[in-house]
């Protein structure tokens, strides 16, 4: 045999011993490319997330003033929350904040993204736009704005004719704040209904038409059993913001100068007032104690919300 096909030959066995390795390198590549891409996602989540709510759930069974030593109190925080006044009063301001908007939040993005969708309505291209305008706007900006409209010369005490004091008065103020909420959240939820009613078929609509249902039939055994996942969407999303609610009411009827740090009086304080308010106070732990119960109670909800939902879509 000649120099040269031993040669070949070398050459093709060696060829044959490197080509496994090739295959499992361009695997092990494959396989740790998605975790590159993922990578940024994965570290802002450790980093911004994850750690802080350990930290978080740690120091809730501490007594800490955010310097110094922290000593170690068990459910303390937690006993101490329960017994106080103030965070139950708290806890009944955050449902009604929740509780009493809900129906004409989303009773009123419903009907609404069902008449611009229907034939009744002219340049539905104009009312999306301007029905969306308020969710667009900051917080601060709204509420600064309906200081100004409620105030005791402001335009609804003029136009109606009132005489309410909606940002001093304990009882009224909490009115204002679901005043506040009303003109801001109806067009986020009329858009959620009405991107869930180009979901429901045409063609079941012309049929139940054809079959002699009415408008009003149309919508609640056509329109209304389609858009359930839609409107269990919406219960959560509602529920989830209600409970986290904080700049509204500190804005809206709090007062500068006052003895809280965020300045909402007591009987307009949602829950999350708890959690600023004994920071500011230096209750690191009961700051923190008080969060993990908001948590604690959205999580409740939404998986009630969830399961009476579709128990009923079954």
């Amino acid at each position: 045999m000649s120099q040269l096909q031993l040669a070949h030959r070398r050459r093709d066995r060696e060829e044959v011993r490197t080509l496994p390795r090739r295959r499992s390198g361009r695997a092990l590549l494959d396989r740790t490319v998605p975790y590159l891409f993922l990578a940024p996602f994965l570290v802002s989540f450790i980093v911004f997330f994850a750690a802080p709510s350990i930290v978080s759930i740690v120091l809730s069974f501490y007594r800490y003033r955010g310097y110094g030593t922290a000593s170690y109190i068990g459910f303390h925080n937690y006993v101490a929350l329960f017994q106080s006044p103030e965070f139950w009063q708290s806890a009944r301001v955050t449902l009604f904040y929740w509780l009493v908007p809900l129906v004409p939040l989303l009773g009123g993005g419903f009907l609404l993204a069902v008449l611009v969708r229907s034939k009744l309505a002219k340049l539905p291209s104009v009312f999306k736009p301007l029905l969306f305008v308020p969710q667009v706007m900051a917080p601060v900006a709204a509420a600064m704005v309906w200081r100004v409209i409620l105030s005791d010369n402001g335009v609804l005490n003029s136009l109606l004719g009132l005489h309410v004091d909606w940002l001093n008065d304990p009882s009224a103020g909490k009115w204002a704040v679901v005043l506040l909420l009303l003109w801001g959240g109806i067009g986020w939820y009329f858009v959620i209904f009405l991107a869930g009613l180009t979901n429901v078929p045409d063609e079941l609509l012309e049929a139940a038409h054809l079959d002699g249902a009415n408008a009003m039939q149309r919508i609640r055994h056509v329109t209304l059993p389609m858009m359930r996942p839609i409107i269990l969407f919406a219960v959560v999303i509602d529920t989830i913001s209600s409970f986290q609610l904080f700049t509204e009411p500190n804005l809206l009827v709090g007062a500068a100068g006052a003895a809280s740090a965020t300045g909402a009086p007591p009987t307009a304080a949602p829950v999350m007032n708890q959690v600023v308010d004994n920071i500011d106070a230096g209750q690191f732990g009961l700051s923190a104690a008080a969060g993990w119960l908001l948590f604690l109670a959205v999580g409740i909800f939404s998986i009630l919300q969830f399961r009476l939902l579709r128990e009923r879509g079954k």
